[in-house]
């Protein structure tokens, strides 16, 4: 049964991957991130907003993962609430390893560090759900390359219960220009790879369907195609993504990248479409909600969180699409970082 294979529950998953479930927005189901342990040490993906961090320290103290025990904080992009809280538990986790570090690209690195603009946006949406972020001193990083699927770089290699496990980062932009994929090959199969944002999102508990991940500023449909087009020849084991969950199998996870590719072009269509009919976003954005519903078993209407969601999708695709302009200080972000 699909219910089987999509996993939403707190825990460990195998001998080595534990997805959290840090209670963003105070909701369940909101945000994943995703804990490695190995006989070299811990590794994290992602950690959520500064308001989360209790939530993640509270599962380590849970499953005695010790603190001293991380080498390393890898991010997927500098959202706020992907990344917000790095600082934070940065320094908490500084204090038991000076030597951890935060695995992440240059742009990630400027992004979380330039977060005025971003957090001014976030809190227009969410208000104080935000958390709030604060500047990361250089040392804290060890900035890396992402890779592209068809050359992976190995960063790192760790054990487990006699089996090895690579540690690589792949290059995965289109949601926002930083974007990154981190993943776990063991014994030479694609056993993990945490998504993140870069296949959509999967609110659905019981069935294979995605939400867009067209959040403004950032998003670029077409290098967000691209970077789907690219995944789809390394299909791995286990998928984690960022809102929310984890799907399993190889079938499964290609069934899920494949039904996203064609809900993200007609989502597109469907944009433009009521747009032609009336350019405003209140009525393009009531026009899109029936088509976005059914794919959720959560209550859109009842959940101020996901209202916001749904506005952002629809908002950013506007974006993506020239019908929404850029501020001329962001632009020059979006300009920056995409044509690197």
């Amino acid at each position: 049964m699909v219910e089987d294979l999509i996993i939403t529950k707190s825990g460990k998953i195998n001998d080595y991957l534990h997805l959290i479930d840090v209670k963003a927005y105070g909701t369940q189901r909101m945000l994943s991130v995703f804990l490695g342990e190995f006989d070299e040490g811990s590794v994290l993906l992602e950690c959520g907003s500064s308001l989360d961090i209790k939530n993640v320290l509270r599962y380590f103290k849970k499953h005695n993962v010790s603190l001293s025990s991380f080498k390393y904080l890898i991010t997927t992009h500098h959202h706020f609430d992907h990344n917000g809280g790095l600082w934070k538990l940065y320094n908490v986790l500084k204090k038991h390893n000076p030597n951890v570090k935060i695995l992440t690209n240059t742009i990630t690195k400027e992004l979380l560090n330039d977060f005025e603009h971003h957090m001014k946006r976030g809190s227009r949406t969410y208000g104080n759900l935000t958390g709030v972020m604060k500047p990361i001193e250089d040392s804290a990083f060890q900035i890396i390359e992402p890779s592209t699927l068809d050359n992976i770089e190995i960063i790192d290699t760790f054990h487990i219960e006699g089996s090895e496990v690579r540690l690589c980062i792949i290059q995965t932009p289109g949601h926002t220009p930083d974007h990154q994929s981190p993943a776990f090959l063991k014994d030479n199969d694609l056993d993990f790879i945490h998504y993140g944002e870069a296949m959509g999102t999967i609110y659905h508990r019981s069935k294979l369907l995605s939400m867009p991940t067209s959040m403004p500023i950032y998003f670029n449909y077409d290098k967000y195609m691209k970077t789907l087009e690219s995944l789809r020849n390394n299909i791995p084991i286990k998928a984690g993504f960022g809102h929310f969950g984890l799907v399993q199998g190889i079938k499964n996870v290609r069934t899920l990248l494949l039904e996203h590719k064609s809900f993200m072009k007609i989502f597109r269509e469907k944009i433009i479409e009521f747009y032609k009919e009336k350019p405003e976003t209140k009525y393009v954005l009531e026009k899109m909600k029936p088509i976005i519903t059914p794919r959720t078993d959560l209550s859109i209407d009842n959940n101020p969180v996901l209202n916001g969601i749904t506005l952002g999708i629809v908002y950013g695709m506007m974006v993506s699409l020239g019908y929404r302009v850029i501020s001329e200080e962001e632009l020059y972000y979006y300009n920056k970082y995409y044509s690197l």
